[in-house]
């Protein structure tokens, strides 16, 4: 039997010994065996065989089953923080000599990564826009993100596959602004979706984590790079992300809501340049975004005529939190060229499609009134501001 999303998110590995309801914090490092002939299971790589929480972890192993029945995917891995999580999906598929393809419209620092440190692997990474990775030059790996960050375009993701497809590469997709709720890329037949858990899967800013969701083949090439390089999260913080599991869907559901609207409210204001999200009828990915998600996120970008009008903007809230990460109970705003984008140079930031006056917001889970009356006051104060435009 087919199980919706909430029931999937909620129920994972049952306690068989005492039959607890909340699976155990299982916080230790090694796991003993009773005769050495056990550790054959080890050298044949059983899953279910925990020798080393480097290694396995049956805290995290129900974890891991869940992100994978989220996302609909075979198998998933759990990192101690997105990045973590992206950079083995990466290497797990790539090596020196190969060429990865890439939009240039990406998280900053996955940028950074495929820009400034994988060619010291011998990695090669194409830019290029992301429209035009319908038409993918040749490469081992396509790279790409939808909605995108900060500015929340969407591209096709079935069309990008079919791209790759064609020149036979693997396809790698940050799936973070969208969460496994509001879209799934393996269904359209993305090789491995990857994530920061930090944000709507752990959801409570409190814990820093990635993930990583695909083919048993791909996870499994995954697995090995996190165990050589030792990018695993903590029973503890495994523990924390299966709680916040639990009310996963719901929350989404609230912060689409609430991000819809503040981006209604958004677009009716002059003080406002730009307004970028998904879910406005006039949005111009209103429909592919339509086709692709469930439902349209909780991510919005406003855009100001200059940074000093952002500084005014973010630095007048009083319900939002001028901060920078996403997904959380809290409305958070940021700046992306202070945060997220903060060490790309005016090119780089320019062919990414971000400017000075950007406002990223990740709309909360408080009462829309009482965000709107911040948003409002927050924007009557930017009528004083410098209009310095760099």
């Amino acid at each position: 039997m087919t199980r919706a999303q909430s029931t999937r998110a909620i129920h994972g590995r049952r306690d068989q010994q005492y039959h607890s309801s909340i699976y155990p914090v299982y916080q230790s490092a090694s796991f003993a065996v009773e005769n050495s002939d056990e550790y054959d299971r080890y050298l044949r790589g059983d899953d279910e065989f925990y020798i080393y929480s480097r290694i396995h972890n049956p805290t995290v192993r129900n974890v891991e089953e869940k992100l994978a029945a989220l996302e609909n995917a075979e198998d998933a891995a759990l990192f101690g923080s997105g990045m973590a999580a992206i950079t083995a999906a990466i290497l797990s598929v790539v090596q020196a000599g190969d060429i990865v393809v890439a939009a240039r419209q990406l998280f900053g620092t996955t940028f950074r990564f495929l820009d400034r440190v994988a060619p010291r692997f011998g990695i090669q990474t194409v830019f290029v826009d992301a429209d035009d990775l319908y038409h993918a030059p040749d490469a081992k790996l396509v790279y790409f993100e939808t909605p995108i960050n900060p500015t929340c375009r969407c591209v096709s993701i079935e069309r990008i596959v079919s791209a790759a497809r064609e020149i036979g590469a693997a396809t790698i997709m940050d799936n973070t602004f969208a969460s496994p709720i509001n879209q799934n890329p393996l269904d359209f037949g993305v090789d491995i979706a990857v994530h920061s858990a930090t944000k709507y899967i752990s959801g409570h800013g409190d814990i820093v984590a990635g993930a990583a969701m695909g083919s048993k083949a791909h996870i499994k090439a995954v697995r090995d790079h996190r165990t050589i390089f030792g990018g695993g999260v903590n029973a503890q913080d495994a523990y924390l992300i299966d709680r916040s599991l639990k009310t996963l869907q719901m929350r989404v559901e609230r912060h689409n809501a609430n991000a819809l609207a503040l981006a209604q409210f958004f677009a009716g204001e002059r003080r406002v340049q730009r307004v970028y999200y998904p879910g406005l009828s006039d949005s111009p990915d209103y429909e592919l975004a339509k086709a692709q998600m469930r439902g349209f996120g909780g991510m919005l970008c406003i855009e100001f005529e200059s940074l000093e009008t952002a500084k005014t903007f973010c630095d007048a809230l009083e319900v939002g939190l001028n901060a920078t990460s996403l997904g959380s109970a809290e409305t958070l705003v940021s700046i992306p060229v202070l945060t997220s984008h903060a060490f790309m140079g005016d090119d780089e930031l320019r062919a990414a499609g971000v400017t000075p006056g950007m406002v990223r917001i990740s709309a909360g889970l408080e009462a829309v009134d009482d965000l709107t009356a911040d948003f409002k006051q927050a924007l009557t104060r930017t009528e004083h501001a410098p209009h310095v435009c760099h």
